[in-house]
């Protein structure tokens, strides 16, 4: 049997950039509802709602894409089986 060899491009993406990742997307949304905040004190008549809707809704979709994992960090590694027993397997 050949042993097979791991490439750089088949690992998943590390936990900490995943992270960092998240964290950027959920900082973007919640600069967007800030905006819309400040667009609520600004904004005349019906126009308001918009702003307002952005304020309501954005904390929703910024949870929502903080709490994804991505699809690719998720795909599991292939490891190969060792041959020694382990210590917990031992039974004297």
């Amino acid at each position: 049997m050949t042993p097979e060899t791991q490439s750089l491009t088949s690992l998943p993406v590390s936990p900490n950039e995943e992270r960092k990742t998240r964290l950027g997307q959920y900082l973007i949304a919640m600069g967007l509802r800030l905006v819309c905040l400040f667009l609520c004190f600004v904004t005349p008549g019906w126009w308001i709602l918009l702003p307002v809707v952005g304020v309501v809704v954005l904390p929703l979709i910024a949870v929502g894409l903080a709490n994804v994992v991505n699809a690719k960090s998720s795909k599991s590694v292939r490891t190969r089986e060792s041959n020694v027993p382990s210590l917990t397997s031992f039974t004297p």
